[in-house]
């Protein structure tokens, strides 16, 4: 199994466009083949950075998961939203979580 969290910055005048496509991006995707979970949180500290916490079966289904076009309707809106790259790690589960 593996969990994926990605963290975001956003861009302060754009907040209001990125949280609604992050719950669009995050219900679509639950739907894919090999997710298991898929959330999307904004920083009560900072509104405009969010957290993205994935678990998927195996890697397979997360490259199954890039593919898909909901996911490039993200990147998308995304592209010009963030303040920079997003930060994205990958992790393999040594256990049941």
């Amino acid at each position: 199994m593996l969990v994926v969290i990605a963290t975001l910055q956003g861009k302060p005048e754009k907040r209001d466009v990125i949280a609604p496509a992050l719950a669009k991006a995050a219900a679509a995707s639950r739907g894919d083949a090999g997710c298991l979970s898929y959330a999307f949180t904004q920083d009560l500290e900072d509104p405009d950075r969010f957290l993205s916490v994935e678990t998927w079966e195996d890697k397979a289904s997360l490259d199954a998961h890039f593919t898909q076009p909901h996911l490039a309707e993200l990147f998308g809106v995304l592209g010009d939203a963030l303040a920079g790259p997003a930060d994205i790690k990958t992790y393999e589960t040594a256990g049941p979580v």
